[in-house]
């Protein structure tokens, strides 16, 4: 090609091919390949239709031009799709291309101009505005018609779009949440959602799949003041003017006092069930703890009425002692059963009185051992700080005042950790007992080596009647640690314990003596 035409075309982008009166390609520049039907098809030698599509059909036109008889010949707006998100548009112009060599034969130079930027801008306007007429003219139509059915409305109604932000709400919803139009128009819809997932999700799963929208979705809302109340949405997405493109409209209802209902109903219903599921333990745990207890008098005064006269009188006493023995493990278990119930009715009374903790706890010691730990090693140990006030005064401890307690809720507290420190470790064991008085303060820690509690028993531990899953035929009430737990709290203590499987567990209690003065 001419140099000159070169470096005419060149500072433009105008890319162009040279084709022969065969419509054979006799030269392209550099990038022409980008505009080709079939990129890798527009190369020297091969007919331009086939890179070219648009030259099928207008050949004479073309003939005509090389002969000198028309001008040239313009073709706009020819687009290629290779790539979906970015179109390509260009013009092609064909006008004859003579060589400065004499006798050789014209040939037909094709240009062609890049007008993507322009086609895009120019689709782009045309859009907007095929959009704007059409809304001017849908809102002049209809305009009149929806705001009074809007306005007749009793329910809320909000109009998002399709990214959730609100275009449009009615007197209702102002009311429902306390904002005004003009603070809620242009907001996001999660202002009033206090969880927007599920509506969220819904509005994505129609735009992708168009799936049918919830009509019934219960969501958590919240009003200007801050108040939370449950609105029960419809939900519906509306086809916009333009393709693609929706407003979903949500229409809610106040059911704030029905969850309310139905909260309290469930919660009545579980509370219910739970007391069903404690009186089936409970008559299951009298069954079984009154069942041995009873066998055992009614076994023993068989033998004394039917072969009274022919047992040796040890015999005799024997099975007495094991009627009182039995007889006393009923006392007991109904004992622990009307406290239990006091406490839960909230008339288990509280009686503080001074008490000497470590001659108490030393006469406790030794009344455990006789009814339960014969076969174990109960070891006490008692810690005071000492004040620089007790050391320059060796009577000090006969004169101080005695921190007051309730003995009788003492009693069951700590009878009934080493009752059970006892039970629950081997034969010939050790069982830590250790009192600490401090800082007006009484620390009582019950240490044993025994089977511990599970991992996923220890959060009821302290209900009534609940005893852990690895307890097997070691007998219980599973009423002990839930008096503990309310003799606790009456003395307004607390209690922590800690445990390992096959470890043994360790039950520390704290009880102020200031708040009880």
């Amino acid at each position: 090609m001419n140099p000159l035409l070169r470096k005419l075309l060149g500072p433009r982008q105008t890319q162009y091919f040279l084709v022969n009166h065969h419509f054979i390609i006799q030269e392209t520049s550099a990038e022409v390949q980008n505009y080709a039907d079939t990129p890798g098809d527009a190369i020297p030698g091969a007919d331009a239709r086939l890179s070219f599509p648009e030259l099928i059909g207008i050949e004479n036109i073309l003939m005509s031009i090389i002969m000198g008889r028309l001008p040239g010949f313009e073709i706009k707006g020819i687009a290629r799709f290779a790539d979906q998100n970015r179109p390509l548009y260009f013009d092609m112009l064909a006008i004859k291309y003579e060589e400065e060599q004499e006798y050789v034969p014209s040939k037909l130079l094709i240009l062609i101009e890049d007008t993507t930027e322009k086609m895009v801008m120019k689709q782009s306007l045309i859009q907007r505005a095929n959009e704007a007429n059409l809304l001017v003219s849908a809102l002049a139509a209809s305009k009149d018609y929806i705001d009074k059915v809007i306005r007749s409305m009793g329910d809320a109604l909000l109009v998002t779009t399709t990214l959730g932000n609100i275009k449009r709400i009615n007197q209702s919803s102002q009311w429902l949440f306390g904002y005004s139009e003009a603070e809620l128009i242009g907001q996001p819809l999660s202002l009033i959602l206090l969880e927007e997932t599920l509506i969220s999700q819904a509005r994505h799963r129609y735009i992708l799949s168009h799936k049918e929208l919830r009509r019934e979705l219960e969501i958590v809302c919240t009003t200007k003041a801050g108040e939370e109340i449950w609105v029960e949405f419809s939900c519906s997405a509306i086809q916009t003017e333009l393709e693609g493109l929706y407003d979903f409209i949500y229409i809610g209802r106040d059911i704030t006092e029905r969850k309310q209902q139905e909260i309290e109903i469930r919660r009545s219903l579980a509370k219910e069930q739970e007391l069903r599921q404690v009186k089936s333990r409970f008559f299951s745990m009298i069954a079984h703890e009154f069942g041995n207890p009873l066998s055992t008098v009614l076994f023993a005064t068989k033998i004394l009425q039917d072969y009274g006269d022919e047992i040796t009188h040890a015999e005799k006493q024997q099975y007495l002692q094991h009627v009182k023995s039995a007889s006393q493990q009923m006392a007991q278990l109904l004992d622990d059963v009307r406290l239990l119930s006091s406490a839960e009715a909230g008339k288990l009374e509280f009686y503080p009185a001074p008490v000497d903790l470590k001659k108490f706890c030393s006469e406790l010691v030794e009344s455990i051992k006789i009814s339960y730990g014969k076969n174990h090693t109960i070891n006490f140990i008692y810690k005071e700080l000492v004040t620089p006030a007790k050391q320059n005064d060796i009577d000090s401890q006969e004169t101080q005042e005695l921190p007051a307690l309730d003995p009788k809720l003492l009693r069951h507290i700590l009878t009934n950790l080493l009752s059970n420190a006892v039970k629950y470790s081997p034969l010939d064991s050790n069982i830590y007992f250790e009192l600490n008085c401090q800082n007006e303060e009484a620390t009582f820690k019950i240490k044993d080596g025994g089977i511990g509690i599970p991992l996923e028993d220890q959060e009821q531990l302290f209900e009534s009647y609940y005893r852990a899953t690895n307890v097997g035929k070691i007998p219980g009430t599973g009423l002990g640690l839930s008096i503990v737990k309310q003799c606790v709290d009456l003395h307004g203590g607390e209690i922590e314990f800690s445990s390992e499987i096959g470890l043994g567990t360790t039950f520390i209690v704290r009880i102020p003596f200031d708040k009880q003065r």
